[in-house]
């Protein structure tokens, strides 16, 4: 018995350590995606709890934390704060004097620093911005007075450095400058500020660039040395964000193949979905749990190393815990358990329709069908976004016989199984249903 019990001691033991990410990340040898220090893909699966560490004390950043830990997420993305006015929950303003880059305000940051170190703890990635500039005027960049510009370009490089020399020590940690907005007037300090965190801060803390939508950080910056990994963001096609933008966006399948197929290879993320959102949210562009499993779904088949979830959680209103058990989240613990579960850093996207032939819906459209195949051609995954049927060519894929899984993404259980065992071209179809993820696994 105690033999026995020792030997389920150590299983344990070794399961747990199996599943821990090993940070620093670093690239794959493709650079199409990133790896920990063992070696092992790391899937960026995201939540964006933007203002945590002005809004919660620390106790609730950890309560936070832990239960989006436990739902499957990995990454938090959040803001050092969003706007240099903002006091946090411990009365404390980021800057002293009157909002002065060379005056940071040590205890403020030193705060920060403790939930990083929390996240660390639970084996979280923590992606962080500074200086957000604001895509509507409520940012670094977007007052009367523009604090980045105010400050200038030495105030704005002294900032970088020292957040870059104050955060050295983590290596769960990564950065996002920009901040919902193109560089325009800002560009100066702006550039100064990035240089100044380059210098400083570890190599191991990737830098990315958040753009306003449709713009990927490669769409402005593909050549910058400091630019370790790109984000996409977009939301939709069928209308502009006046609020943003008057470009018309495309869908998220559009900007991440566009995004795939640049000579520059690097890491993507979907750094901003569709913010799901209940009751009044809808009224502010808000997706439901149908657009948050598609949008994260497009973006792995279409080449993504990950994606970023959000609610209105990253302000942390008086009901956050609620928003913590919105549809959207749970349906993502699937998604992440799905891709848990098989090589997806292996997977290539189906772009020239050699594997789905037909019945992929139309380009531009939603109903649009997004595969991807492995390098050996043994395994295929496809998302179909609505009810529709598609044909496959066998013959495309390795092996004599395939087994051909759906699963359902609303539940995360896998509905039908069937067996192919001839080189053919076959039409199939989902029975019933939103939307469903077809595996073929050839054998």
């Amino acid at each position: 018995m105690k033999t026995l019990l020792t030997a389920l001691i150590l299983l344990f033991v070794f399961a747990k350590a199996k599943a821990q990410v090993a940070f620093p990340l670093k690239y794959s040898e493709n650079k199409r995606y990133f790896i920990d220090q063992n070696g092992k893909p790391f899937l960026y699966h995201a939540d964006t709890g933007w203002q945590i560490f002005a809004q919660l004390t620390t106790e609730e950043a950890v309560e936070y934390l832990s239960f989006r830990k436990s739902q499957g997420f990995n990454t938090i993305q959040v803001q050092i704060v969003m706007s240099p006015e903002q006091v946090s929950r411990y009365g404390q303003k980021p800057f002293h004097g009157d909002n002065d880059f060379s005056k940071p305000n040590e205890a403020y940051h030193d705060h920060v620093a403790k939930i990083i170190s929390k996240a660390d703890s639970m084996n979280l990635l923590i992606v962080m911005s500074q200086p957000w500039l604001g895509c509507c005027k409520e940012g670094f960049g977007g007052t009367p007075e523009k604090p980045i510009l105010k400050n200038g370009v030495v105030k704005n490089r002294q900032y970088g450095q020292y957040l870059g020399r104050k955060f050295a020590k983590f290596k769960n940690l990564l950065w996002i400058t920009g901040g919902d907005n193109d560089p325009k007037e800002d560009r100066l300090p702006l550039f100064a500020f990035i240089e100044g965190l380059y210098e400083t801060a570890p190599k191991h803390q990737f830098i990315t660039y958040h753009a306003s939508p449709p713009h990927s950080s490669t769409d402005l910056f593909q050549y910058a040395p400091w630019l370790g990994f790109s984000f996409i963001y977009t939301y939709w096609r069928e209308k502009p964000n006046d609020w943003v933008t008057s470009e018309l966006q495309p869908h998220v399948y559009e900007a991440a193949i566009r995004e795939w197929s640049k000579s520059d290879v690097m890491p993507f993320v979907l750094g901003e979905a569709q913010y799901e959102g209940t009751g009044l949210d809808k009224d502010n562009d808000m997706g439901n749990a149908h657009i948050i499993r598609r949008q994260a779904y497009w973006t792995m088949l279409c080449g993504g190393a990950g994606h970023a979830y959000g609610t209105n959680i990253w302000y942390f209103p008086t009901n956050w815990r609620e928003i913590m058990r919105y549809e959207g989240a749970s349906h993502l613990s699937y998604f992440i358990k799905l891709f848990d579960s098989l090589p997806w850093w292996t997977l290539s996207p189906d772009i020239r329709h050699q594997a789905v032939v037909d019945g992929y819906g139309e380009w531009t459209k939603p109903n649009y069908v997004t595969a991807a195949v492995s390098e050996d051609k043994k395994l295929l995954v496809a998302y179909i976004p609505q009810i529709q049927s598609i044909k496959i060519d066998f013959n495309y894929l390795s092996g004599t016989t395939f087994k051909c899984t759906w699963f359902n993404p609303r539940n995360g259980k896998k509905e039908k199984e069937f067996t192919i065992d001839k080189k053919i071209v076959q039409r199939v179809s989902p029975v019933n249903g939103e939307d469903w993820v077809l595996i073929v696994e050839g054998r």
